[in-house]
């Protein structure tokens, strides 16, 4: 690229390449979006290439974002972690607040979903990076809040990288958003960021669900014709298995996903540890790989405002900022029998009871004997179908005998 050339945003002269800025040359333009552009730098005395983020001069003026620059700044500045693209530094430039970042020179996930579905041995392996990225960041104190494909970027090295915490927010700092507004990419987002509610680590898990339910089914679970269609589902759409979409898939990868996409909070994994911990079980009940997926051509992105959540990862763009969705005035929310099948005429079963049957199937299963039980006794109608359901997770043989034996008559 020329070295004269210079880039124009909207009405400003943006930096030029070959330009000097503090300790930094500007060799190229890696992104640009609606809240500035992103640089491949040089440092002239470390030589080290890295990644400059520039946020636009006139939205300086905005005080919300440019106080969601700092924020972003002084939070990734809190984080060190192998899954998490480190901040360098931190400046000035006349009215422009400048993030001197990692340059991670590899694509994005948002790249690899553009060609279909991901094998799901690679998706867990994936998964369990970014989880592993949040597991931390959760424990400083800091939920992402827009965990999407365009946010994890892969090293030549293939190692998972999370990016942007441009709307992160630290769980003791309460005043980054408006109340009633939601923020983040509409495909991901949880419900109760769609609802503009406070939220947790567990709504990152959520949208690491979604994302994983992407890569190993080759299409999103939530989708509609506008973003108010997508917010809504989040709200009221249970989505197909995702062993349904792709049969290939084993029913334990499955039911771990359908976890991390409950609606209520409270029926997710509760940390990041916790989901891994399934996931990695489910890769050793598999010990000889899955069966190669039913790949899906890529699809349409649809509705033009929702191109948003597929901008390059390293491009500053504004996430989606929209009010919460009404619902209309009697909403399609779906029955329990449309939910679990014939989970309308469930039981009640006794807590103590299916506390002792969970210790009892994680001497077979492990850690996902919680998962399993909690799944099946929304289905079960009497404690025998319950062992029934429970049993065909059990390895077959002696194994499975001794714990159908405790199964009622």
């Amino acid at each position: 690229m020329a070295g004269f050339l210079t880039v124009i945003l909207g009405s400003e002269v943006a930096l030029s390449i070959g330009q000097t800025v503090g300790e930094y040359r500007i060799i190229d333009v890696i992104g640009a979006g609606g809240m500035g552009t992103v640089y491949k730098v040089q440092h002239l005395i470390s030589d080290r290439i890295e990644a400059m983020k520039v946020v636009l001069p006139e939205l300086i003026d905005s005080p919300e974002l440019a106080d969601r620059f700092i924020r972003e700044i002084k939070v990734q500045a809190r984080l060190s972690h192998p899954n998490i693209a480190s901040l360098h530094n931190a400046l000035r430039l006349d009215n422009r607040f400048l993030m001197v970042m990692e340059y991670i020179d590899g694509s994005t996930l948002h790249a690899r979903l553009r060609q279909g579905g991901i094998e799901p041995t690679a998706s867990i392996d994936i998964i369990l990076q970014v989880l592993s990225a949040l597991a931390y960041a959760h424990a400083q104190g800091v939920v992402h809040r827009d965990i999407k494909p365009a946010n994890v970027m892969f090293t030549s090295g293939g190692t998972a990288k999370l990016m942007d915490f441009g709307i992160a927010r630290s769980l003791t700092d309460q005043h980054l958003t408006r109340a009633g507004a939601a923020v983040g990419s509409v495909y991901y987002m949880s419900p109760e960021q769609v609802q503009g509610a406070e939220v947790d680590a567990r709504s990152d898990l959520y949208s690491v669900g979604i994302l994983l339910y992407e890569m190993v089914t080759g299409i999103r679970p939530i989708t509609g014709e506008s973003s108010w269609a997508v917010m809504n589902g989040h709200l009221h759409h249970v989505p197909s298995a995702p062993n349904v979409v792709n049969p290939n898939l084993p029913p334990a990868l499955s039911l771990a996903i359908l976890k991390a996409i409950e609606k209520n909070p409270a029926d997710r994994y509760q940390s990041a540890d916790e989901f891994s911990g399934i996931l990695k079980m489910v890769l050793n009940r598999v010990p000889h790989g899955f069966a190669n997926p039913v790949l899906t051509a890529p699809r349409p992105l649809g509705f033009q405002a929702t191109e948003l959540a597929h901008q390059p990862a390293a491009s500053p763009v504004s996430p989606v900022l929209v009010q919460t969705p009404t619902p209309p005035p009697q909403p399609a929310t779906p029955t329990p029998s449309a939910r679990e099948g014939s989970a309308s005429r469930a039981m009640q079963f006794d807590p103590d009871r299916l506390d002792r049957i969970t210790r009892e199937l994680a001497t077979y299963v492990g850690p996902m004997a919680k998962l399993l039980v909690s799944r099946a006794a929304k289905k079960a109608t009497s404690w025998k179908q319950l062992y029934d359901l429970l049993g065909s997770e059990v390895p077959e043989g002696q194994e499975r005998k001794r714990f159908l034996s405790k199964r009622p008559v």
